[in-house]
């Protein structure tokens, strides 16, 4: 049997390491958006203001995650980090989506 125990949650050094990873990735997200946001104009730049701010709360909702509950500095299990990283995920899938709706009625109209 292969042993796994490297997996397991809790102990593995590979839950911190990928939170960490997870929360440079967006923000290099965010850097590259802010850099097209500067170079590209007109509707574009709209959606691209939509996925900058997706960035950004997926970037803080992933800084919370890293906190976990956030016992060690004054939160509890009632009032956790967690409830600010669901917010942030929540916040961030509406602007996605928001960005796709405004993507797809671009498109559609440049092209009927």
């Amino acid at each position: 049997m292969i042993d796994l125990e490297f997996m397991d949650y809790s102990t593995s050094p590979f839950n911190p390491l990928l939170k960490i990873v997870i929360f440079i990735f967006f923000c290099v997200t965010v850097v590259v958006y802010y850099d097209a946001r500067r170079t590209i104009g007109g509707e574009i730049r709209k959606i691209i203001d939509l996925l900058l701010i997706f960035s950004l709360f997926m970037a803080l909702g992933s800084f919370f995650r890293y906190f976990g509950h956030g016992t060690d500095f004054g939160f509890n299990s009632d009032y956790s980090l967690k409830w600010f990283q669901s917010i942030a995920y929540l916040c961030a899938t509406l602007c996605f989506i928001y960005a796709c709706v405004k993507l797809k009625t671009l498109f559609r109209r440049r092209y009927e």
